[in-house]
């Protein structure tokens, strides 16, 4: 367009990634993500961690978002991998 370079958001994100890009975790990310990894449902982490089930959904979907996974079992791989719980 006009000359320009163009790339889609997703492979504008991965060429800016740095490979080995330091991944912070909250107290509260990684008190969701211990929950995950024990197997618990998006009710049981409501009721333990006094939140609503739709703001654990969001907690959650943030979470994969924050440190690049496709889905909850790969974060889970990856919080295993990285000893992050």
């Amino acid at each position: 367009m006009d000359g320009e370079t163009f790339l889609c958001n997703e492979m504008e994100v991965l060429m800016r990634k740095r490979p080995e890009q330091q991944i912070w975790l909250t107290v509260r990310e990684k008190e969701l993500l211990q929950l995950i990894v024990d197997g618990y449902t998006n009710q049981e982490m409501a009721n333990k961690m006094f939140l609503s089930v739709e703001t654990i959904k969001t907690y959650r979907k943030n979470l994969i978002a924050k440190v690049d996974a496709k889905n909850a079992v790969l974060l889970v791989k990856m919080a295993m991998d990285n000893k992050w719980i």
